[in-house]
């Protein structure tokens, strides 16, 4: 069976992807792979501790990427359904559309913000880029409110 690829980078609309993501693939038996991308954006000029800054930030973009990675496990396994991760790094939409294609995905599940052409225009568009660049479907899951989970609530205790 050919799974269902979940591009996620922790955002509320990742959030809403990632339970769209599952609710597909035990609906259709079939398997769930979660992608997420490493992404460091830094300055193209150099300064002195200039490596020790690029450092500190790929560290902390590799820790957030494994943190979403084993939280989108958590809500799968929640939901009774496997999930295996991948954790990726470089252009974002590319290493998506490639996990994809080395699994032989049936769909690509990725959430989008809802941002306006003018804010397209600035930051880019992860999902745009996806929905182009894919060998198979896409489904793009319009976030919403903060999505809040129950292992969420009962950190902050306030889980009934």
């Amino acid at each position: 069976m050919k799974p269902i690829v979940l591009a996620t980078d922790g955002s509320p609309s990742a959030a809403e992807a990632t339970l769209s993501a599952v609710e597909l693939a035990k609906a259709l038996g079939a398997p769930l792979v979660a992608v997420s991308v490493e992404h460091v954006l830094v300055p193209a000029y150099g300064y002195f501790g200039y490596s020790d800054v690029v450092a500190e930030l790929t560290k902390m973009e590799r820790a957030h990427v494994r943190g979403t990675l084993e939280q989108t496990r958590t809500i799968a396994a929640e939901a009774g359904l496997a999930c295996e991760t991948v954790p990726c790094s470089g252009p974002v939409s590319d290493a998506i559309c490639r996990t994809a294609r080395e699994v032989d995905a049936r769909l690509i599940v990725v959430g989008a913000r809802g941002w306006g052409p003018i804010g397209r225009a600035l930051h880019g568009s992860v999902s745009t880029a996806v929905l182009h660049e894919a060998h198979c479907p896409v489904l793009v899951v319009r976030g919403g409110p903060e999505v809040v989970t129950e292992a969420a609530l009962a950190e902050t205790g306030q889980a009934a």
